[in-house]
């Protein structure tokens, strides 16, 4: 994994499987996994889990402070 530390917990991020797949959802502290909520995804799904050692890679999501929450800014 390139980032040594894991992410705050329950905060929103983004992060890439194993396999390649990108997902968006929060680091659980108790669970040491990664949990995938986009789209309205169960956060206790057990498909929506990953494990620490399953993840490449993470990065935090800043979500623009607009109150359409589904739109994206790129700049």
């Amino acid at each position: 994994m390139e980032n040594i530390s894991m992410p705050a917990d329950h905060t929103a991020l983004r992060f890439i499987d194993q396999d390649g797949n990108r997902h968006e959802g929060h680091y659980s502290k108790v669970l040491q996994s990664f949990v995938d909520t986009e789209g309205g995804k169960d956060p206790e799904d057990i498909n929506n889990i990953y494990q620490e050692y399953k993840i490449v890679d993470w990065e935090y999501l800043h979500k623009n402070k607009n109150p359409d929450s589904d739109i994206m800014v790129i700049l």
